[in-house]
C-alpha cells in the first residue's frame, strides 16, 4: 500500500514520466543484458522492462502497474542465486604497506582471506567468483587461498574462478575451484619447479676481489655462491631435496583437487605451455569463456537465466576525494585508522631481512625486519588490553644474529603474558627460524622452507682490485685486531680463530633459544642443524614445527588460546598502517617513507639483468652489507620461485 501511495503522489505532481524512465534504466543494469561480471545487481530498484511496437509510440504503465512490477521483480530477485565476486586484479601483499592512504587497508593476503571466510559464513552467498588478471603470488599465498576455496566448497558453495591465462601458481590456488574458467586462446604455463644458484667466484677472481669467509655447517652453503664456482656436493644435496619437494607439493596439489592421475600432471607439466583446448581436454579446466561469458555461464549452472552478482563482496569502502572543497579534502587526506573495539588478535608482520634497529628498506628497495620494530610492537601488544592473542607471520632468510636474539627475548617477554603463535610464510629460515622459535606452537604453509640453523661470516678483501685500479691504501692502527675487518688482507690464523668462536657462540647460543621452546619436540637437534633446510612436512615430521596451516589457522589456534570464540574477536595488524597525519607528526620515520626513490632492483632492470636474477643479486648484496655491520649473521643464501 505505502509503494502505491507513494506512485500515486508522484503521478499527482508530474514526475511518473522520469520516474518511469528511471526504472526502466535501472531494469537494463539490472538484468536486462546476461553479459559482464563487472556490473552489479541490486535487487531493491530492478523492475520489469515494457516494449513496445516500433511504430507505435511508447505507452507507460501506470503507477500502481509500476508498483506491482517492482514488489514482483523484488520477489523474483529474492529467489536467484547471489555470486560474492572478488577481484585478484592487483598486487596481493603479505603484509600491508606502512602508509595507508585516507586510512584505507591494502589488499593483502588476511585481507582476502578474510572476505572467502566472510562468504562461506554468509547464507544469502551461493557461490563466489574470483577473478584473475596479472596479479602474481608465491605458492605458499597460493596453497593457502586454495584451501579457503576448498572450505567454501565444503559449506555448499559453488567456486568459479577466471583468468585469461593461468601461470604454476595461479592454476595451484585455482585448483580447488568447482569450476576453473579460462579464455578460449588463453593458455596454461606450468614449466615446474626451478631453483637458480648464482656463484661470483669467477667474478671476484677476475676483478680481484676475494670473499674470506668462514662458516659452521657442511649444508650451510651462505658463503659458496661468494667462494666457488659451483655448489658443493652437500649444497648440491639440499637444492636438489628442495626441488623434489616442492615439485611433489605442485604436482600432488594438482592431482588432488582436479582428481587426475599424477602421472598425467608430470607430463602436462614437461610439455610447459599448454593450449586451453587442450587444458579443457585434459581436466585441467572446466570452460573455455570470456568475461563477458561468465554472467550467463554461473546463471545456467542454476538452470536460471539470470544471478545477482555483487561486486567487490567483503571489501572496505573506498572514500571518494572531495575535490570541490579544500578544507574537506584535507580532512580526507589527515583521516587516520580508527582504532579496533572488542577483543583482537594482532598480527605482526615479520617479511624480509633481518636488520639491526628500525627496518630500512633503502637502497635495496626490499622488506626487512628491525629489532627494534618487533620490540616496539611487542610492547604495544602487552600495554594493551584488547589484544588477548598474537600471531607472528613470519617470510624471513634471516640477517643479524644481534638482530634475531634482540627480538626473540621481546617475543619471549610478551608470551609470559599473552599466547604467541607464529605463522611461516615462503620461508623462516636461519635468523627466520630464530624468531620463530620464540613461540610456543609454530604452523607452517606446506611449502615453508624452515631450518638453515648455521651461522656464517667474514668479509671482502679488495686490495687487489684497488691495484688494478690504481688505488692504494695504507693502514695505521693501534690494537692487535684493529685491522680485523680491513678489506686490505685476508684474516690472519689468529683472527681466523677468533672469528670461528665467536660463530660457535653464536651457534651454540641459537640452538640452546630454539630448544627453549622446542627440548620437547626435537629430539637431536644437530640432526636438524649445521645448515639443513627443510619443507614443513619434513619439519614437523622433525618437530621444528608444530603444524601444518595458514595464517587463518593460525589465527584461530591463537584466538582458541585465549579462550575466544569466532564472531567475539577481530583480527588486526600492529603496527597499524600509519596515515597521512602520523607520517607528518613523525619526524624520525615520516619523511623517509613518503620519499620517492629508485632502487636497486630498477637499476637491475635498467641495466636489462633478467627478472630471475635480480632478486638473488639484491639478496647477497643485503648479506654483505650486514657483513660490515656484524662480523657473524644467521641467513640463508636461497631464493625459490615457482612460475
Amino acid at each position: 500500500m505505502m509503494v502505491r501511495l507513494i506512485m500515486a503522489m508522484a503521478l499527482s505532481f508530474g514526475f511518473v514520466t522520469g520516474l518511469q524512465d528511471q526504472l526502466l534504466a535501472a531494469d537494463v543494469a539490472a538484468g536486462g543484458a546476461d553479459s559482464g561480471v563487472a556490473e552489479s545487481v541490486d535487487s531493491s530498484t530492478s523492475v520489469a522492462r515494457e516494449t513496445a511496437p516500433t511504430d507505435q509510440k511508447t505507452v507507460y504503465p501506470t503507477a500502481a502497474e509500476l508498483a506491482e512490477k517492482i514488489v514482483a521483480r523484488r520477489q523474483r530477485d529474492a529467489a536467484l542465486p547471489v555470486v560474492a565476486h572478488i577481484d585478484l586484479n592487483e598486487p596481493l601483499l603479505e603484509k600491508p604497506s606502512e602508509f595507508a592512504f585516507l586510512g584505507e587497508e591494502d589488499f593483502t593476503l588476511q585481507a582476502l582471506l578474510s572476505r572467502i571466510d566472510q562468504a562461506v559464513g554468509d547464507d544469502t552467498i551461493n557461490a563466489i567468483l574470483i577473478t584473475c588478471g596479472a596479479t602474481q603470488i608465491n605458492l605458499a599465498q597460493a596453497q593457502e587461498i586454495r584451501s579457503a576455496l576448498q572450505q567454501a566448497k565444503n559449506a555448499g558453495k559453488k567456486v568459479f574462478v577466471y583468468a585469461d591465462s593461468y601461470d604454476s601458481t595461479l592454476y595451484a590456488m585455482a585448483s580447488s575451484a568447482s569450476d576453473i574458467c579460462m579464455l578460449e586462446g588463453g593458455e596454461l604455463l606450468m614449466p615446474g619447479v626451478g631453483i637458480e644458484a648464482l656463484f661470483a667466484r669467477g667474478l671476484l677472481d677476475k676483478i680481484g676481489v676475494q670473499a674470506d669467509y668462514v662458516q659452521i655447517g657442511e649444508y650451510k652453503g651462505a658463503d659458496e655462491q661468494l667462494t666457488r664456482t659451483s655448489p658443493s656436493p652437500e649444497l648440491t644435496q639440499e637444492l636438489n631435496r628442495l626441488a623434489d619437494g616442492l615439485f611433489d607439493q605442485l604436482v600432488d596439489g594438482i592431482s588432488r583437487y582436479r582428481n587426475l592421475p599424477r602421472q598425467q600432471v608430470v607430463d602436462l607439466i614437461d610439455q610447459a605451455l599448454i593450449p586451453s583446448s587442450q587444458a579443457l581436454e585434459a581436466g585441467l579446466v572446466d570452460h573455455l569463456v570470456d568475461p563477458d561469458g561468465l554472467r550467463q555461464l554461473m546463471a545456467g549452472s542454476y538452470n536460471q537465466k539470470r544471478l545477482n552478482i555483487i561486486k567487490d563482496y567483503g571489501a572496505a569502502e573506498k572514500t571518494e576525494l572531495d575535490f570541490s572543497n579544500i578544507f574537506v579534502l584535507l580532512s580526507q587526506l589527515m583521516k587516520t585508522t580508527e582504532p579496533v573495539p572488542g577483543p583482537q588478535v594482532a598480527i605482526v608482520y615479520a617479511q624480509g631481512v633481518i636488520v639491526d634497529g628500525q627496518s630500512d628498506s633503502g637502497l635495496f628497495d626490499d622488506p626487512s625486519i628491525g629489532s627494534e620494530d618487533i620490540r616496539q610492537a611487542m610492547r604495544q601488544i602487552a600495554k594493551d588490553p584488547q589484544i588477548r592473542a598474537v600471531v607472528i607471520r613470519i617470510d624471513s632468510p634471516g640477517g643479524s644474529a644481534t638482530a634475531s636474539e634482540a627480538m626473540w627475548q621481546a617475543v619471549r617477554r610478551l608470551a609470559r603474558s599473552k599466547p604467541v603463535v607464529v605463522s611461516v610464510g615462503s620461508m623462516a629460515a636461519s635468523g627466520g627460524y630464530y624468531l620463530a622459535s620464540s613461540a610456543e606452537h609454530i604452523i607452517a604453509d606446506p611449502t615453508a622452507i624452515v631450518g638453515s640453523i648455521e651461522v656464517v661470516g667474514g668479509k671482502f678483501v679488495v686490495k687487489d682490485l684497488y691495484g688494478k685500479l690504481g688505488l692504494n691504501t695504507q693502514p695505521f692502527t693501534r690494537g692487535a685486531n684493529a685491522d680485523l675487518f680491513s678489506s686490505n688482507a685476508p684474516f690472519s690464523d689468529k683472527q681466523r680463530q677468533m672469528v670461528t668462536q665467536w660463530m660457535s657462540q653464536t651457534y651454540d647460543q641459537f640452538t640452546r633459544r630454539i630448544l627453549t621452546t622446542r627440548s620437547q619436540k626435537i629430539g637431536d637437534i644437530d640432526r636438524v642443524a649445521r645448515g639443513r633446510i627443510f619443507l614443513a612436512e619434513q619439519a614437523l615430521t622433525l618437530g621444528l614445527v608444530d603444524e601444518i596451516g595458514g595464517l587463518q589457522d593460525a589465527v584461530r589456534y591463537a584466538a582458541d588460546q585465549a579462550d575466544l570464540n569466532k564472531g567475539e574477536y577481530t583480527v588486526s595488524t600492529v603496527p597499524a598502517p600509519a596515515s597521512l597525519s602520523d607520517l607528518i607528526n613523525r619526524k624520525d620515520r615520516g619523511a623517509e617513507l613518503m620519499r620517492p626513490r629508485m632502487g636497486l632492483p630498477d637499476a637491475l632492470e635498467l641495466l636489462g639483468i633478467a627478472p630471475q636474477l635480480r632478486r638473488p643479486i639484491v639478496r647477497q648484496l643485503r648479506a654483505l652489507q650486514l657483513l660490515q655491520q656484524r662480523p657473524v649473521i644467521l641467513f640463508s643464501p636461497y631464493l625459490v620461485q615457482v612460475r
